[in-house]
């Protein structure tokens, strides 16, 4: 894609994305335009803006990118309901385990420094 034409495309994504927050905020100050409308211009103008970005170079390449995102995360073996279980149960156990030997331990320098300094 030509250079200038990637740029224009920019141009263009990002005037209509900042268009869409100014339009927000300015209908309901000067019209008192209800939320859904607003809500409805808002989208529509960043639906425009996403669109156009997405026929830049960058566009097409993060299309892509997720594209192949969704195939790789497709591809997953997730751990069944009871795997799952069980790890949470082994995570809990050692924090636990954890938590009581760093008690220990503070508590046993706490004694062993009040007991050098007094």
């Amino acid at each position: 894609m030509n250079s200038t034409l990637n740029n224009v495309l920019w141009l263009i994504s990002l005037t209509a994305g900042f268009a869409a927050v100014v339009l927000f905020s300015y209908l309901d100050e000067q019209f008192g335009l209800g939320l859904l409308y607003r809500v409805l211009i808002l989208l529509g103008l960043l639906g425009i803006s996403l669109g156009v970005l997405s026929q830049t170079n960058f566009g097409k390449n993060a299309t892509k990118l997720i594209s192949d995102s969704r195939f790789e995360v497709a591809k997953v073996v997730w751990p069944s309901r009871g795997e799952t279980t069980q790890m949470t149960i082994v995570v809990l156990v050692m924090v636990l385990l954890l938590a009581l030997v760093f008690w220990g331990l503070d508590s046993l320098l706490s004694f062993l420094s009040k007991f050098i300094l007094s």
